[in-house]
């Protein structure tokens, strides 16, 4: 079975026949951003994302909007292609940007889609305001599966 298909048929809510928000199944784990303006090297990023126990920092710029994503598997691949050392590589230069999001208030079906045409693991949620809710990852749709199969 299709991985993405399970997501998107699991999105459907078994109460009232709504589709889930976005901000009711996104994670609640601390949301971590730095400021491009700082010039961040990946070494700063990594000790960031180890100490808050996240799997991703969203980089803004000096009026807080997103402009990218530095995710775990972005650390990997580029620290090895790189060949350098995790304080010698700037953040800027790794970060996937633009960043992908979605809005608060979108349907989970709606998010999924849209991880799965851009082949990404985590989306940035935006309140209406543009600021940064949150990052709904492959695991909080599942999660989400999970639960509303187990209600069955």
């Amino acid at each position: 079975m299709d991985k993405h298909l399970y997501f998107d048929d699991c999105a459907q809510t078994i109460d009232d026949g709504k589709m889930s928000a976005v901000s009711e199944v996104m994670s609640s784990r601390k949301i971590i951003t730095v400021d491009i303006g700082t010039d961040p090297f990946l070494m700063d990023v990594t000790r960031l994302m180890i100490k808050n126990e996240v799997g991703s920092v969203i980089m803004v710029d000096s009026q807080k909007k997103p402009i990218g994503i530095i995710t775990e598997r972005d650390l990997l691949k580029n620290i090895y292609a790189a060949s350098k050392f995790p304080k010698e590589i700037a953040a800027k230069d790794i970060m996937s940007s633009p960043v992908i999001t979605v809005k608060t208030i979108d349907s989970v079906e709606t998010a999924s889609a849209v991880m799965t045409k851009n082949k990404i693991k985590r989306l940035v949620a935006l309140e209406q305001d543009v600021s940064v809710a949150g990052v709904l990852s492959v695991t909080d749709n599942k999660k989400t599966c999970e639960n509303t199969y187990q209600r069955l």
